[in-house]
């Protein structure tokens, strides 16, 4: 039996070894087999802890000597790594990932682009509601006959002109038609309109055969023309406003007219003379009009035959300010609407039957089907007051 009283199993084992040792090779043993076999199964175990121990850390190790990226020491000190600790007293910031210092400015200066167009779309509708462009393209659609096509074109470049007040030239609108398509009366709707949006001052209507009848006194009736015009201008720079200059029978207007005209609409011009609208009413032209419009039935394509007459007139017609936009022929139905305008004002009871009868009176250019008319509605009013 086995002394338990402060001897451990393993100082029994060694003193066994010793006796043997000492005996010579016994072949008996003080030990029992239940002793023997504890320690058979004490040296297996940890032979077998040891082999276990020894084959993990060999996988823990890489050929170089280092630790294998799997092992657990490595994860340990990742994990540690990966953990920053600070005092508690000390603000921490975090490193953000692709920062860079361009950022906040490139912010700032998409926030000022922003702010710029919308301030831009924002002054474009200001100056076209100060206008009233909507307003005139109704009236002149409701009052004007038989001109679709110019009255787009008319608006079309008051509209681009007029939402801004910067500009790099002047506007220059010159309209020709045959007689009796209603250039005068389209003038004195313009006048009308700006004359209510804008000061009376900043709106002149300039007729040739009232403001200038005699040819001898046109070198005197230019310079009145350009003091005129200049001081106009300069009121209207005075107030930010775009001045409006409706000129009537320019193909009666002397040579040096022209060429005061001609010099207001140079681009190397102080501001205040690049922000003004020229409206010329003319009869120029009329002839390539009449021979386009009968081939065509519409005046679309009449620019070019056009120009090309003008220039040989007077060079004013080249300046590049200078936008060019024929007026139709005015067919027979157009003519019954002016009758019918012309009694109604007139205080007559607009009966069909007459007022056909008075358009078969008048004389037309028969093209395509159509019957436009020679001298417009320019002889309904003298029929009507025959009445």
């Amino acid at each position: 039996m086995v002394d338990c009283e402060g001897v451990s199993m393993d100082t029994q084992v060694e003193k066994e070894r010793g006796d043997e040792e000492k005996e010579g090779g016994k072949s008996a043993s003080i030990l029992s087999p239940q002793l023997k076999a504890m320690i058979r199964i004490k040296k297996k175990y940890l032979k077998k802890s040891n082999s276990v121990r020894l084959a993990h850390n060999t996988n823990s190790v890489v050929s170089d000597g280092s630790l294998h990226p799997k092992s657990p020491q490595t994860r340990k000190s990742k994990r540690r790594k990966s953990r920053v600790l600070f005092p508690n007293d000390t603000l921490i910031c975090k490193p953000k990932k692709e920062c860079s210092r361009a950022n906040p400015f490139l912010l700032l200066f998409s926030l000022i682009v922003f702010i710029q167009v919308y301030n831009a779309i924002e002054n474009l509708d200001d100056h076209v509601l100060k206008y009233d462009l909507e307003g005139l393209e109704r009236s002149l659609h409701r009052e004007v006959f038989g001109q679709p096509e110019a009255l787009e074109e008319l608006m079309d470049h008051l509209n681009d002109y007029l939402s801004t007040y910067a500009h790099q030239k002047p506007l220059a609108l010159s309209l020709h038609g045959a007689c009796g398509v209603g250039k005068s009366h389209l003038g004195r709707l313009l006048a009308r309109h700006f004359r209510s949006v804008v000061e009376d001052k900043l709106v002149v209507h300039y007729l040739s055969k009232h403001h200038c009848p005699l040819q001898d006194t046109a070198r005197h009736c230019a310079s009145k023309l350009a003091q005129r015009i200049s001081e106009v201008v300069a009121r209207a720079e005075e107030e930010e406003q775009i001045p409006f200059f409706i000129l009537d029978d320019v193909e009666l207007m002397p040579p040096p007219l022209l060429d005061i005209l001609q010099t207001f609409l140079q681009t190397n011009q102080t501001n205040e003379f690049l922000n003004v609208v020229y409206v010329f009413l003319s009869s120029l032209g009329q002839r390539e009009i009449t021979a386009h419009v009968l081939q065509n039935s519409s005046t679309a394509g009449a620019h070019k035959p056009l120009r090309q007459a003008l220039s040989l007139i007077h060079p004013l017609w080249t300046e590049s300010a200078v936008e060019l936009i024929p007026l139709s022929l005015l067919e027979r139905e157009h003519i019954i609407q002016c009758f019918l305008e012309e009694m109604t004002l007139e205080g007559f009871y607009p009966d069909l039957s007459n007022v056909e009868r008075l358009a078969d009176e008048l004389a037309y250019h028969t093209a395509a089907g159509r019957q436009y008319a020679k001298t417009g509605c320019k002889q309904v009013v003298g029929k009507v007051n025959l009445l």
